[in-house]
């Protein structure tokens, strides 16, 4: 598959660039350090209106496809970023979800989306319902303006800086061959009353805050459902493709951000009179990896324009971001070891990555669920799940 650049591209990628040079890797430790959300580089991404790259113009986004938004964040990505820029990936599906399925009052949030005054956070997951999305125990009651969530979700990011979480609740029970019927999809205020959080303590990713939520009797306008009451999954079922895919450019960007600290490294380190990148050690492992995440990319890309032509990308989606995600891990393992001691310690920003990289297979699916929906969708073995 090749993919034509044009000067639109080019353009997207040349401001991607610029905005990674003005936030070096040295920002980012420091924000990583802090705990603390990136301000800074959310404002300038912003402006760029990257939090909008796939919706509508008329909203004020960018009007453009899952090519662009997956170029955009594997340039962000390897240009310091690293992981983290859930919060432009979560803007643009959630926003995608809101554009498709809102009702007016909920579209007409998405400007503000757009310009990053609005962070959209997502609240599917509980302790019991993960990969078994279905499992989801969270109630909305039908009152007489609106729906009253009670329950409590599970690896919700951003708790403490999102503004507008979507929510998936049960609004009746499944039925028979159906399990996935009977959900529905809010989005809520963070601010509504009984919203309650607990944040997690985990082992990466410190400039993204992660927590427990717990919904006691929050109440939810009926004109903040997106999407037809018990079809929630089918709201979201589409973007999850493109969340899959965008993960998977994700993952691509962060394995070569560390091959190009690792090669950089490689140039300037002597060891035994000569440069270690001398070394077919340290050569072989690198070149490796470098062949991996070119073939991820490409698939990722692939992946992203059947997406755009509305093509079937489901088994497409679940094999970039498998592939992308091993790509990445080996990526930051080699280059951790190429720098050997000094790889283990901040500075070198290796340890980071490697740290935050490890998260990739666990969302946002897991490898092996990627591995078994691949196996019924694309070989046509029995469901093994």
């Amino acid at each position: 598959m090749h993919l034509i650049l044009g000067e639109h591209h080019k353009k997207l990628l040349e401001d991607a660039s610029r905005l990674s040079e003005s936030f070096g890797l040295e920002y980012w430790r420091g924000v990583y350090d802090a705990r603390r959300f990136p301000e800074e580089y959310w404002s300038k991404l912003s402006a760029l209106r990257f939090p909008g790259i796939i919706l509508d113009s008329r909203y004020g986004g960018l009007g453009l496809g899952l090519v662009e938004l997956v170029l955009i964040t594997e340039r962000l990505a390897a240009g310091g970023a690293g992981l983290g820029l859930y919060a432009m990936l979560s803007n643009n599906l959630a926003g995608l979800v809101i554009q498709q399925y809102g009702s007016e009052s909920a579209r007409a949030l998405l400007p503000r989306v757009v310009r990053g005054e609005l962070l959209i956070g997502l609240a599917f997951t509980e302790e019991e319902a993960g990969s078994d999305a279905f499992a989801i125990k969270t109630t909305a009651t039908k009152g007489d303006e609106g729906y009253v969530l009670q329950g409590e979700k599970m690896f919700v990011n951003n708790v403490g800086r999102a503004t507008h979480y979507l929510v998936m609740a049960r609004t009746s029970q499944p039925t028979e061959g159906r399990r996935s019927h009977g959900l529905t999809l809010f989005l809520v205020d963070s601010n509504s009353s009984g919203i309650s959080y607990a944040y997690l303590s985990k082992m990466g990713l410190d400039y993204l805050t992660t927590g427990r939520m717990t919904l006691d009797n929050v109440y939810v306008g009926r004109e903040m459902v997106v999407g037809n009451v018990d079809e929630g999954w089918k709201a979201i079922v589409n973007a999850l493709n493109a969340d899959r895919i965008a993960y998977a450019a994700l993952a691509v960007g962060a394995g070569r951000l560390a091959l190009n600290i690792a090669v950089d490294y490689a140039k300037r380190r002597r060891v035994f009179g000569r440069e270690i990148g001398g070394y077919q050690a340290i050569q072989f492992p690198l070149a490796a990896s470098y062949a991996e995440l070119e073939a991820a990319w490409l698939l990722t890309l692939n992946a992203a324009v059947k997406f755009d032509k509305g093509e079937s990308s489901d088994v497409d989606a679940c094999l970039c971001k498998y592939l992308a995600t091993e790509a990445a891990f080996r990526a930051v393992e080699r280059s951790m070891q190429t720098l050997g001691g000094h790889g283990y310690l901040r500075d070198y920003h290796v340890e980071r990555l490697f740290r935050d990289v490890l998260l990739l297979k666990s969302g946002p699916i897991t490898q092996e669920l990627a591995l078994a929906y691949v196996a019924q969708r694309g070989l046509g073995l029995p469901r093994s799940f």
